[in-house]
């Protein structure tokens, strides 16, 4: 169907546009929270769903003059949905392997960065590059699906006769969405009803008659058919009991028997659709009922319980990482006055205050925050007898728009420094870790080292014996104190001995091993590097971009560099933002919905006062851009840590929201002036796509780092602009 130049009204226009931007942001965000649960690989390179959505829709702006197929909205979602839910799988060594669904298995070999629950096959090149194929197919089916709706996008604001209101209703509908996906978030609700909602909303697009035709009818109806199988056939799974849709990750529960009986030891709890935690009954009844099962005593020395014959009948204790309940119990069992239980997931709370065997949530002793770790530590002034730091080993990441895991600022130098500063003088704190690779663990040892000042003590956990083969790490805030709690109790004295780590077996190099900080917080990754994984996608990007740039960039549409430069540098400010509020805030799903929100109504404010005070003039405005970006650059956070907590939130917010305010003036001055809207927004969501690549060089010079790319993107846009783009009118 083609589009022809409207005699619409502008209510029309406004109307359609912001259905038109609803669609596009709520159908981004279900897909990257649906891919990275169900294709785990993004997961790991989370941004690469929204660099595909990105890429889509301004290459759909680019072509926005030409004829419109709306169907590959439909038929696009349809397919990835079918090539996920689709019962496929080939045997590789026995091991039966989906080729969308387990791709981190085909990628196992890139051992510079982890992958959760990597594969135990034999991989060859072959199956690597497999694995390569399989994530850039869905990129490219992601980015053919979001093409229809540039177009739209594209049309409907050059077709809109007041570009500020026009812009201004794309941003507003962005809210929208974006709120509309966090309602769906607190009510745990299903990804069949995300994809339910899109549906809903591509089809009241056929409210509009130039919107219509069979084959868009066809593709609603096969994108309808995908949601019913979602919802009613999810895929059989023998002895589910329960499957939540947290804020997070999709959890689903099981029975666990104890290998070979019937026996029920409580409750496996997969995330993403692998093993993750148990809810374990190591309850004095069951331990007697079962003695040639259980043993007391072995019981005793387990990662739950251990921490408490280091600290014997704690007045006060803090779990980090909760889980679903096994700390918490650990901690009843061994007669603690009153426990702080933080976890940041409210699901795998609500899923062990129900189903955990030994109900610790229900345990007036146990105190529950659903809070981020980091956030709980910076607001709480509490002493603790005992700090303990549960299997917080999470590989879900925490906004959409970055590649950083929830998990990535609890082990940093930092956080060790404000655990530390809330231990009593003679408090012990432990840390239960499963490192995958030496230099993980290396690498905790260093942190815990630097953060106090003495070596911790490193217990490796024969996974043979307590079906954990994790280390548990124990530090205090003197030697004295570590000495008294590893020599008070002479079975714990012999346990130690027995599973203290080799000091000969470290890593080479382990002085040279990085440590992880607020500004490099990147736990699983071996050295400043930017990962082997990160590295193919990107080159197969710019080898896809190189080869289809003749095809995209025909006589007659050219990138406009300035917009270009201002979506480059506008992706790399909004990164910085999210990382640092979430060090502020916590890394919760719902502060960053509230930042995403926060940096879309700065926008509307800049539309507000350049179209009130009617602002032309776009020199100063760089001038205080660069200025502030430089300000953020220079000064640290923590200098502020003086202030409460409130009053350091309050100043440090307005630092970094002040450049996102100038770039929104800098870009909305620039949009209203230009002849093209359609080509400088597609301009500015390539440049966009680049600053999402350009996202992992943080991966070898840090975070703030960034900062001086999106100063000098600035400033390349400045040297770009138009003449139809004047500084001033």
């Amino acid at each position: 169907m083609s589009i022809s130049k409207p005699t619409v009204s502008t209510p029309y226009i406004s109307t359609q546009l912001i259905l038109v931007s609803f669609v596009m942001l709520f159908t981004e965000i279900a897909l990257i929270r649906w891919l990275s649960t169900e294709a785990r690989i993004f997961s790991y390179v989370n941004n690469l769903v929204l660099l595909s959505c990105f890429l889509g829709i301004g290459l759909g702006a680019f072509y926005s003059a030409r004829k419109v197929y709306l169907s590959l909205l439909g038929f696009g979602l349809s397919l990835q949905i079918f090539l996920i839910w689709v019962p496929i799988s080939f045997s590789i060594q026995g091991q039966s392997l989906h080729p969308f669904r387990d791709i981190p298995l085909l990628l196992s070999s890139f051992t510079d960065s982890v992958i959760w629950y990597e594969s135990d096959i034999n991989l060859t090149i072959f199956l690597t590059v497999l694995g390569i194929t399989t994530t850039m197919f869905i990129f490219a089916v992601i980015l053919f699906t979001f093409i229809p709706l540039g177009q739209l996008l594209g049309k409907l604001l050059d077709d809109h006769p007041n570009t500020i209101k026009a812009y201004s209703l794309n941003v507003l509908a962005s809210i929208i969405g974006v709120w509309a996906f966090s309602i769906c978030s607190f009510l745990y609700t299903p990804s069949w009803l995300w994809f339910a909602i899109s549906l809903l909303s591509i089809s009241s697009m056929l409210l509009f008659k130039s919107y219509r035709s069979k084959k868009m009818y066809t593709s609603l109806g096969l994108l309808a058919t995908m949601v019913l199988l979602l919802a009613f056939f999810p895929g059989k799974k023998t002895d589910l009991l329960k499957t939540v849709w947290s804020p997070y990750q999709k959890l689903e529960l099981y029975p666990q028997f104890l290998l070979n009986s019937d026996i029920q030891r409580g409750y496996l709890l997969n995330v993403n659709n692998v093993g993750y935690m148990s809810m374990l009954d190591l309850s004095d009844s069951i331990m007697l009922e079962h003695p040639n099962v259980f043993s007391i005593d072995q019981r005793s020395f387990s990662q739950y319980d251990l921490p408490y014959l280091l600290k014997k009948n704690p007045d006060n204790v803090l779990i980090l990482g909760a889980g679903a309940g096994n700390d918490a119990s650990g901690a009843l069992r061994n007669s603690a006055k009153s426990v702080d239980a933080v976890e940041i997931d409210p699901g795998i709370y609500k899923l062990g205050k129900k189903y955990h065997p030994e109900h610790p949530y229900s345990n007036p002793k146990v105190h529950v925050y659903v809070d981020d770790t980091r956030s709980f530590l910076k607001r709480t002034d509490k002493q603790y007898d005992l700090i303990s730091f549960g299997l917080l080993d999470a590989h879900t990441l925490s906004s959409s728009y970055n590649n950083m895991r929830i998990d990535h600022y609890v082990y940093t130098l930092e956080s060790f420094l404000e655990a530390k500063s809330r231990l009593k003088k003679d408090g012990i704190l432990t840390i239960a870790f499963e490192a995958r690779r030496p230099w993980i663990q290396q690498r905790l040892f260093n942190l815990l080292e630097e953060a106090f000042g003495i070596p911790p003590e490193v217990i490796v956990y024969p996974h043979s014996i307590f079906g954990w083969g994790g280390s548990m790490f124990v530090t205090a805030i003197d030697s004295t104190t570590l000495h008294s709690a590893l020599n008070s109790d002479p079975l714990v004295k012999r346990f130690i001995s027995m599973y203290r780590k080799d000091k000969n077996h470290a890593p080479p190099d382990e002085d040279k091993i990085k440590l992880t900080v607020d500004d490099w917080p990147y736990l699983y990754l071996e050295k400043p590097s930017i990962p082997k994984l990160h590295l193919s996608i990107m080159a197969i990007l710019v080898i896809l971009i190189l080869v289809g740039k003749n095809v995209v960039f025909r006589k007659g549409v050219q990138l406009d560099y300035h917009f270009f430069f201002l979506g480059t540098a506008f992706l790399l400010l909004e990164f910085q933002n999210i990382s640092k509020s979430s060090l502020l805030f916590g890394s919760t799903w719902l502060v960053n919905s509230f930042v995403i929100t926060g940096i879309l109504l700065l926008i509307l404010l800049a539309n507000y006062v350049v179209a009130t005070w009617k602002i032309n003039n776009i020199r100063p405005i760089y001038i205080l851009l660069i200025v502030s970006s430089l300000i953020i650059y220079f000064i640290p956070l923590d200098i502020f840590s003086g202030l409460s907590y409130w009053t350091r939130s309050i100043v440090v917010s307005i630092m970094l929201n002040i450049p996102i305010f100038f770039a929104g003036m800098i870009f909305i001055i620039s949009f209203k002036k230009t002849e093209s809207k359609n080509l400088a927004f597609g301009s500015n969501l390539f440049g966009a796509v680049v600053g999402g690549v350009l996202e992992s060089v943080s991966f070898i010079v840090g975070i703030n780092a960034l900062l001086l790319i999106v100063v000098l993107s600035y400033l390349l846009s400045y040297l770009f602009i138009k003449k139809s783009t004047s500084l001033s009118s």
